[in-house]
């Protein structure tokens, strides 16, 4: 944590100048003045290094800097943004199970595409097929824009392995 002010009094102490916080009680702070002495500070109130009515603006570069009050603040609004993301979801979500367990594209015929490849292979081939969809989805469903779905097809194809054991 860093202060800074544009109104110091002292003579060892210069205005926009940010001092890092050596320690830090409940109202008062060490630096290291300008003459690299270690100098108590109030931050809260009027301080006497500081001209009437002037204070400390505290710069935080930490976040071991944050107050429990900002850390709710945080909390909050990440769990707004979570709401909205799951209001998204529920909007887009038929179409993405649709997508993942019956996509059309693989639907034309009276068979299903599953069906016929795993009817035209061993078992241990159909077995080798299912875990290699599985890796594929799973190796690239970062770099395709849909993480989600590509995770969720990963996990189809889990599935049918585990049916097939």
């Amino acid at each position: 944590m860093k202060v800074i002010t544009d109104k110091a009094a002292a003579g060892c102490l210069s205005n926009n100048k940010e001092y890092t916080v050596l320690s830090k009680g409940d109202r008062d702070a060490v630096i290291m003045n300008d003459l690299n002495k270690q100098w108590i500070i109030r931050l809260e109130g009027q301080c006497p290094n500081l001209h009437p009515g002037a204070t400390w603006t505290v710069i935080k570069d930490s976040i071991d800097d944050a107050t429990p009050e900002e850390w709710a603040e945080v909390g909050k609004k990440i769990r707004e943004k979570d709401k909205k993301d799951d209001i998204l979801y529920e909007e887009v979500a038929p179409s993405i199970d649709k997508e993942v367990n019956s996509p059309a594209h693989y639907n034309t015929g009276t068979v299903e595409c599953i069906e016929a490849i795993g009817s035209t292979l061993s078992g241990e081939e159909y077995q080798g097929y299912l875990r290699g969809n599985a890796l594929k989805y799973l190796w690239r469903c970062m770099y395709k824009g849909k993480t989600k779905q590509d995770l969720e097809k990963c996990r189809w194809y889990l599935d049918k392995l585990i049916d097939s054991l």
